[in-house]
């Protein structure tokens, strides 16, 4: 929240922790959390102008879409804040940070994959001029996912038959097959 009189959002201040010279900016990740373990919300401030753009740029390369990027590293955020008190220092902050965020992204990706595909159709009732709309399981792959595995299999393909002829099973059984060398050389003798 930025203050209306300076236009400052608080989150690159370096003011004085009471009862110490040390400026908020000077204090590692580590005593920034400490901080906030005692109750000092500036010390989180702090911590979140230091993580926000690191922390969004690694969400959005997992994730692809720069919405679900900032509102997930929000999220992170607000779960690192509420479970200050579990933070312990056999890990950096940031690893713990980061840990918070892949959970999430490996949560949501859990939950779209247990959730069917669901299409919506508008259906009209025969007997009268009512109608509505009907949820239906979508169970059909999506094209351009279909046509980007189609792709990838042809340059796959194309790659196994550069490589020559006499070591081509072998290529296959081990990278394809993920043989063992022991199983390769039974199956091949």
């Amino acid at each position: 929240m930025k203050d209306d009189n300076t236009g400052d959002d608080g989150l690159n201040r370096t003011d004085y922790v009471p009862g110490t010279r040390t400026s908020y900016g000077e204090l590692s990740d580590e005593d920034l959390m400490f901080r906030v373990q005692q109750g000092e919300n500036k010390a989180f401030d702090m911590l979140v102008g230091r993580y926000k753009t690191r922390l969004y740029n690694y969400l959005f390369r997992l994730l692809g879409n720069e919405s679900e990027a900032e509102e997930f590293a929000q999220e992170t955020f607000v779960k690192a804040y509420i479970n200050a008190e579990k933070y312990k220092t056999i890990a950096k902050f940031s690893t713990w940070l980061y840990t918070i965020g892949t959970n999430l992204v490996r949560n949501r990706i859990r939950n779209i994959k247990r959730r069917p595909s669901m299409i919506s159709l508008w259906s009209e009732d025969m007997n009268n001029e009512n109608g509505k709309w009907v949820d239906l399981r979508d169970d059909s792959k999506r094209p351009d996912l279909e046509m980007e595995q189609k792709n990838l299999n042809e340059l796959i393909q194309a790659a196994i038959e550069k490589i020559p002829a006499k070591y081509r099973p072998s290529f296959v059984l081990r990278e394809i097959n993920g043989l063992s060398y022991e199983e390769i050389a039974a199956t091949t003798g």
